[in-house]
């Protein structure tokens, strides 16, 4: 009889999350769609990885930025102005914004989409940040996460603004003919909306998000993945109905994983094969040491765990070709090497970041110390160098630093106390 009862219960717990299933496919609104992971190997370090889902190529390139660049905040006369401490190797979209990087201290920087944001309304004497210069302020001023979230903390009580625009704006006024119009059409009133994850080389992570005008800090190491809306506390609340459903349902682990384009379901996997992967990867490469009588040495494991972070990723995306309401197809994915144990990432010639253009059929990766040498802000252009695979770090060109201004969309005219 109790056997019975059980199978009843595992049957009735199969349709719920078929149900569950249907019903998150129903929810999922045209916006952009991005995944982000940080995979803590251990020993090793951190690899963060992230996708960028689109709905047609962000003309994405990958910039070195050296220490010592002068910025502004691009955004009208209140912006604020800094002197950067660090180099870093990022990810920009449409020649306006930083929207993925690490820098030679170890610190990841990924910006998703999340549809909820509201930075808040700008006062006339409020200092002011680009939403397309907000993750290279953190790049380029702190060394880890406590150092960001306390530094962004203190920028939030001096009544810091993050602006942003429209992609209207940026197609029509911005970046002319940047955007397909269809997008425009569409969808062209949206902001850029962008909630920020990250990480550095202790495995240390943060969430920060705007909600209502106010600035949300998660900072804790089991902030390990972000996807996109709802906000990181409701997708906590679904993993962790996903995570119930698995203990409940003894010999199924896994058989239940959502599988859909939605940012809910991207977290749940994400998370499930973090969660599951670390000690299986552990003792496979035991297996394979013992079985092949030699042991792998760090170089060996370092490309497996980058192999694996790697796959979690590329099981989040969307394929190229993908037809549906809603659905933005992944264009890249990048992968921030955090080795440890050296303390400064740029004396480690394993630390490295990784990108795949998703229309071509390989990776490339540069090395923020090959790139400190020269000493000079240069890019690389992976999209319109399809053969390219491999070390491209001597492929940098020198170029001038594209810009994340968005003054001409703002109306804000006060000199803030900040800049004087």
């Amino acid at each position: 009889m109790m056997k019975n009862h059980n199978l009843t219960i595992k049957k009735l717990a199969t349709i719920l999350v078929v149900l569950i299933t249907i019903l998150s496919m129903a929810v999922v609104t045209p916006a952009q769609a991005c995944s982000r992971l940080v995979y803590d190997t251990g020993s090793n370090g951190p690899i963060t990885a992230r996708s960028m889902d689109w709905f047609h190529d962000p003309q994405a390139e990958l910039w070195f930025f050296p220490a010592g660049e002068r910025r502004e905040g691009g955004a009208g006369p209140n912006s604020i102005k800094w002197k950067s401490k660090y180099g870093s190797i990022i990810t920009s979209s449409y020649d306006i914004a930083t929207v993925d990087g690490i820098n030679d201290q170890g610190l990841v920087a990924n910006l998703l989409f999340l549809a909820e944001t509201d930075y808040g309304d700008i006062g006339p004497c409020d200092p002011t940040l680009s939403v397309g210069g907000w993750g290279q302020y953190v790049l380029d001023n702190y060394a880890n996460v406590a150092e960001a979230v306390e530094g962004l903390e203190e920028l939030d009580k001096k009544s810091l603004k993050i602006a942003t625009t429209t992609l209207k704006e940026l197609g029509e006024t911005l970046r002319p003919n940047s955007i397909p119009q269809p997008i425009i059409v569409a969808m062209g009133e949206a902001n850029f909306a962008l909630h920020m994850a990250l990480s550095d080389n202790t495995g240390d992570s943060a969430i920060i998000e705007y909600l209502g005008g106010e600035m949300i800090v998660h900072h804790e190491k089991t902030a390990n993945v972000l996807t996109n809306d709802p906000t990181f506390d409701q997708q906590i609340a679904i993993n962790s109905y996903w995570n119930s459903l698995y203990k409940n349902l003894e010999g199924t682990i896994g058989l239940f994983l959502p599988g859909t384009s939605s940012p809910s379901d991207r977290f749940v996997r994400a998370s499930y094969y973090l969660d599951k992967m670390g000690p299986r990867l552990a003792a496979e490469k035991k297996l394979a040491s013992k079985a092949s009588g030699f042991i792998l040495n760090k170089d060996q494991e370092r490309r497996s765990e980058l192999a694996a972070a790697l796959g979690i990723i590329r099981n989040v995306s969307d394929p190229i070709g993908l037809d549906g309401f809603g659905i933005g197809t992944t264009q890249w994915r990048t992968l921030a090497n955090q080795s440890l144990p050296t303390k400064n990432v740029s004396d480690d010639p394993n630390a490295t970041y990784f990108f795949e253009f998703t229309e071509n059929p390989s990776v490339v990766w540069a090395n923020i110390n090959k790139l400190a040498e020269q000493g000079v802000v240069s890019n690389f252009d992976s999209i319109n160098n399809p053969l390219l695979s491999g070390d491209v770090s001597e492929k940098f060109e020198e170029a001038d630093a594209f810009s994340w201004d968005i003054s001409c969309t703002l109306d804000n005219s006060c000199v803030s106390p900040l800049n004087n």
